[in-house]
């Protein structure tokens, strides 16, 4: 008896039990593209292989693959560009933009309360040729054997006004920048070394995009406008560089420049989500950098710091169907045990508090996380799958960031993940609620 009152007691003890929902959601996957997600089932790793590939597909148009994995979007468009061409690697790319995610999605998204969609780009989304109605095969300025696929700007007007029409807002992401600014697939350069924050003349060109981001806000319909909710100039910058931080720094603090200057002068205007990322820098350097970048003005009313959490990677609580030396509890801990309400207790306070430094500092007002799982650990194939584990991961993080004030600036990671094998159970929403 004890011990059950201990579990009911360590998941409700935070508000009434599970009352909180998820109301904010990426499309990852769909305009940038990760291999893991496109796996197959024949991997089980979410962090990269350097030595090994582990895009396998791509449907529709290549249900079973081509014949070669890949890296990376920029490294799947190569090798598709050599083995079919120019023409069919625009259709087999489209055919994925037309049919990934789709207005029945977003239709879905809203019927499970969703309110916010986080909508990650490429820095492909914002170059010159952009403004073309058909997409272009571009290579990157660095690496040839990296390529991409414009995405129109007709194509995205189209779908922010279907998030704007299911009734939601969306924050629009700019995931990789030319030559690479985080080090991880995302990146579209993978597995080649990123060199954003070494190259003058690709910082310049950074800076050109965001300029291209901002003449694209300004071309909306006022309605559409307006149901965009925040805009991030760099996803994860500088991620595992950190001799990198001091350049990109200064870099962001200039881009941040532009938006102000472009988009923040006009009323109403979007969130900033400035995403920051302990691989690079520490608590007490965000803060600085929040602090010195901005107005205490900006930092009250629109200036987020947005730090994403991932307990996948976090040894002391991550959970394991076999136990390694970077996990801190089993999957198969009896739910009905003292052990699994420390677990199930342990969770609750560490969502709880996942941001409280900044919150707790008072000179950030807006906190944010605009990515977040219910994985417990990094090889979905070793991670906890059952579903008593996986609600607690929702439960416990959905009301943790509602109760420092996050839940609206708070996006699960990712909507669907069809071809993601072992990685759909922990990294789809639309999985999780399917259960």
């Amino acid at each position: 008896m004890y011990s059950i009152f201990r579990v009911f007691f360590a998941v409700c003890s935070l508000h009434v039990c599970s009352s909180t929902s998820i109301t904010g959601v990426n499309v990852g996957g769909w305009l940038l593209i990760e291999e893991w997600m496109f796996s197959n089932g024949m991997f089980d790793k979410v962090a990269e292989l350097a030595d090994e590939p582990q895009g396998v597909i791509l449907p529709p148009g290549l249900p079973n693959g081509f014949g070669q994995k890949w890296y990376s979007e920029g490294d799947l468009i190569n090798k598709l560009y050599e083995t079919f061409g120019t023409e069919k690697t625009i259709d087999y790319l489209q055919k994925h933009r037309d049919e990934y995610i789709t207005s029945a999605d977003f239709a879905a998204m809203a019927e499970a309360g969703i309110s916010s969609v986080r909508v990650p780009v490429g820095w492909w989304a914002f170059t010159n040729q952009s403004t073309c109605d058909d997409p272009i095969l571009i290579s990157d300025p660095v690496y040839d054997d990296r390529k991409f696929v414009t995405i129109p700007h007709v194509f995205l007007k189209k779908t922010l006004t279907d998030i704007k029409n299911a009734g939601m807002k969306a924050l629009l992401d700019i995931h990789a920048f030319p030559g690479g600014s985080a080090s991880g697939s995302y990146n579209g350069i993978y597995p080649n070394t990123p060199v954003f924050f070494k190259n003058e003349s690709l910082q310049d060109m950074g800076f050109e995009i965001i300029h291209n981001l901002c003449n694209f806000y300004q071309s909306l319909e006022t309605d559409v406008r307006s149901s965009i909710m925040g805009i991030t100039l760099m996803n994860e910058p500088a991620h595992i560089m950190p001799e990198d931080k001091n350049t990109m720094e200064l870099w962001l603090a200039n881009a941040i420049d532009i938006f102000r200057q472009r988009i923040a002068n006009q009323s109403p205007h979007p969130l900033l989500f400035v995403n920051l990322i302990g691989s690079c820098m520490s608590d007490n350097d965000m803060l600085e950098f929040m602090v010195k970048t901005f107005t205490q003005q900006e930092l009250e009313q629109w200036a987020v710091l947005d730090v994403h959490v991932y307990y996948a990677w976090d040894g002391s609580r991550s959970g394991c169907m076999d136990m390694y030396d970077d996990c801190s509890y089993a999957c198969s801990v009896d739910t009905s045990s003292e052990s699994y309400a420390e677990v199930v207790s342990n969770m609750y306070a560490s969502a709880a508090t996942s941001h409280s430094f900044f919150i707790s500092n008072g000179s950030v007002p807006l906190v944010g996380c605009s990515e977040f799982s219910l994985a417990t650990y990094h090889d979905s194939n070793n991670a906890c799958r059952g579903y008593n584990m996986l609600q607690m991961m929702h439960d416990a993080q959905a009301e943790g960031f509602a109760a420092q004030g996050m839940q609206d600036k708070s996006l699960f990671w990712t909507w669907k993940m069809p071809y993601g094998g072992s990685h759909e159970d922990a990294w789809s929403l639309q999985n999780y609620l399917q259960k």
